[in-house]
C-alpha cells in the first residue's frame, strides 16, 4: 500500500521496480502534458526531445481520444498494431498495460512509446542506452515500424528536423514547447540514401516519385481506353505523411491514391500513375474517373491544413484539371465525402473549401517567385563555385557546388519582392552522400540575418520549406548559400522560392 501512495517520479526512480502502470492520480492534480513528456523520458533513459517531436510528427500532440489512425496507430505517440508496426503490442507487454488502456490514456501511451524506444536503443546497442541524442536517430527510424528502408530514414529525417527548428503548441490551454537543439544526427545503416522509384517517373513535374504496391491499385491506360479523367477527388490521411506512404507500399494494405502531401512544406509525393487506378474513393466508377489526392492530417486538427499544404495542393490540382479539362469547380474537385456512397468524412469541416478553390483558380495567394542558379541578373557566386550537372534531381539545366570553407564566399539570389510582408521561403538542391550535412542557408529578413541549416544529402529534388520570415519590397539579395559550415561535403547552391503568405 505505501508503494501505491510514492509518486511516479518517485517510482522512476526505484530502478530495482519493473516497468508499470502509475498509480491514479487526482484529477486537479494531474500533471500537464509537457511534464508528462518529461517524466517518461526520465523513467525510461530516452531524450526528451525525441519523446515530443515524435509526437507532434505523429500527431501534433493530439491524443484522438482512441480513434485509429488509418495504419492503426492510437493516441499522441501513434502506439500501433499493423503487419509491420506492433509497438502498440510491445507497449502492452513492456508495461503490463492492457493495449485497451493504452489507447486512450495519455501518460501510458506516452509511457509505452518511451518503453519501446528504451527496448529498440538497448536491442541496437548491446543492452545499453545512447548517450547522446544524436545517436538515437536508428532508434527513431526503427520506431516508426514503416515498411521500407527508405520510408524510415524519411521519418527519422522529420524527427530530428522538428528537434533542429523547435516547435510549439497550445494543447487544452497550456503551451507545448519543443525548444531548438542543433544535432547532426548518427544515420548509421540509414546513411546512404537509397532510391525507391525504380525506373519510373512521376507526371507532375514537381513531385517525387515512390511507388504503391502493385496489389494497391488497377494497371490501366487512362485516358486512351476510353476512361476520362473527370474529377479530382481531396482525402486527408489520418495519419502522417511518411506512414501513409508506406501504408501504400504495403500490399495488405488494400488501399492508395495517386498523390500524398506533406503537411509541413507541401512536399508532394506521386504513388500511382495518372493513367493507372488508384483505390482511394471507395467508389469503382469514382476510382476510374478520378485522381485522388491525399493531405497529411486529421480531420478533427486544422493545425495540419498549413498554408504550405494549400498551395501545393491547389497547384497541383490546378495542373491536372488544364492537363485533363476538368472544369475547375466544386462539382469536379470534390472531397471524398461528397463520393456517392461514401463512409468517410474527409477532408472535414476544417478543410477551407474557400481559400482552396480560390488558390486552384489563382484568384487568390501570391504567385511563386523562382530564382534559379541560373536565373540572368539574379544569381551571384565567385569562380570557387563550379558547375554541375550531373545530379538528375537539379532544377534547370544545372547547379554551383563548392567545398566548404570557413571564409565569406557566399552564393547569393536576388529577389524582387511587390510588396512587403510574410513569404514562405523555400529550396531546391539535388542530394547525395556527397554532399554537406549541414549546408547554411543565410536570409537576409526585416528582423535581421537568420541562418538555417539543412542536410543535402537528402530531401533532393523538392521544394524543401525553410521557413516563414518577413521582408521588405524591393529588389535584394535576399538569400545566400555559404560556405562557412562544419559540416563536411559539398555545398550546393541550385534554387531558391518565396511565396507570399
Amino acid at each position: 500500500m505505501r508503494k501505491r501512495l510514492l509518486s511516479w517520479l518517485a517510482i522512476c526512480c526505484l530502478l530495482t521496480l519493473p516497468f508499470s502502470a502509475p498509480p491514479p492520480v487526482a484529477a486537479e492534480e494531474q500533471p500537464s502534458l509537457s511534464h508528462v513528456f518529461e517524466m517518461a523520458a526520465a523513467e525510461f533513459e530516452v531524450p526528451v526531445e525525441v519523446l515530443l517531436a515524435i509526437g507532434y510528427a505523429e500527431t501534433r500532440w493530439m491524443d484522438h481520444q482512441g480513434q485509429p489512425s488509418q495504419l492503426n496507430g492510437y493516441g499522441i505517440m501513434h502506439l500501433a498494431e499493423n503487419p509491420t508496426n506492433d509497438s502498440l503490442v510491445q507497449a502492452s507487454r513492456l508495461l503490463g498495460i492492457d493495449k485497451q488502456v493504452l489507447t486512450r490514456d495519455i501518460q501510458a501511451n506516452i509511457r509505452g512509446a518511451a518503453a519501446v524506444l528504451r527496448q529498440i536503443a538497448k536491442e541496437q546497442n548491446q543492452g545499453h542506452v545512447p548517450k547522446k541524442l544524436a545517436d538515437w536517430y536508428t532508434v527513431v527510424a526503427e520506431y516508426s515500424g514503416l515498411s521500407s528502408h527508405q520510408t524510415k530514414a524519411w521519418y527519422a529525417d522529420d524527427v530530428y528536423a522538428l528537434i533542429n527548428r523547435g516547435v510549439s503548441r497550445v494543447i487544452n490551454g497550456q503551451e507545448v514547447r519543443l525548444k531548438p537543439t542543433l544535432v547532426t544526427p548518427n544515420h548509421g545503416e540509414y546513411g546512404e540514401p537509397r532510391d525507391p522509384s525504380g525506373q519510373a517517373t512521376p507526371d507532375y513535374p514537381e513531385a517525387r516519385w515512390v511507388a504503391a504496391s502493385s496489389a494497391n491499385y488497377t494497371a490501366a491506360n487512362r485516358e486512351s481506353d476510353g476512361n476520362a479523367i473527370n474529377y479530382v477527388i481531396i482525402h486527408t490521411t489520418q495519419g502522417s505523411y511518411n506512414g501513409t506512404i508506406s501504408w501504400f507500399q504495403n500490399p495488405s494494405a488494400q488501399v492508395s491514391a495517386h498523390y500524398v502531401i506533406r503537411s509541413s512544406d507541401g512536399q508532394v509525393t506521386q504513388m500511382v500513375q495518372n493513367k493507372d487506378i488508384a483505390w482511394h474513393a471507395g467508389n469503382w466508377d469514382y476510382n476510374v474517373h478520378s485522381v485522388g489526392i491525399e493531405h497529411e492530417g486529421y480531420v478533427n486538427d486544422p493545425a495540419w491544413y498549413t498554408d504550405a499544404m494549400y498551395r501545393a495542393s491547389a497547384k497541383l490540382t490546378r495542373w491536372l484539371c488544364d492537363r485533363y479539362g476538368i472544369p475547375k469547380d466544386r462539382s469536379h474537385i470534390i472531397g471524398h465525402n461528397q463520393v456517392p456512397g461514401a463512409t468517410h468524412t474527409d477532408p472535414g469541416p476544417n478543410w477551407d473549401w474557400n481559400y482552396y478553390m480560390s488558390l486552384v483558380n489563382q484568384s487568390g495567394g501570391g504567385a511563386d517567385l523562382v530564382t534559379d542558379n541560373a536565373t540572368s541578373n539574379r544569381f551571384t557566386a565567385s569562380a570557387n563555385w563550379a558547375i554541375g550537372t550531373t545530379n538528375a534531381q537539379k532544377y534547370g539545366a544545372d547547379y554551383r557546388y563548392a567545398n566548404p570553407e570557413t571564409i565569406s564566399d557566399a552564393a547569393w539570389y536576388k529577389v524582387n519582392l511587390p510588396t512587403s510582408g510574410s513569404y514562405d521561403v523555400y529550396a531546391w538542391w539535388p542530394s547525395g552522400s556527397i554532399y554537406n550535412d549541414r549546408t547554411p542557408y543565410v536570409i537576409n529578413t526585416t528582423n535581421g540575418s537568420q541562418t538555417v541549416h539543412v542536410s543535402q544529402r537528402t530531401s533532393g529534388g523538392v521544394w524543401n520549406h525553410l521557413g516563414t520570415f518577413n521582408f521588405a519590397a524591393g529588389d535584394a539579395n535576399r538569400i545566400a548559400v555559404s560556405r562557412w559550415t562544419t559540416g563536411t561535403g559539398y555545398v550546393i547552391a541550385d534554387a531558391v522560392k518565396f511565396v507570399k503568405r
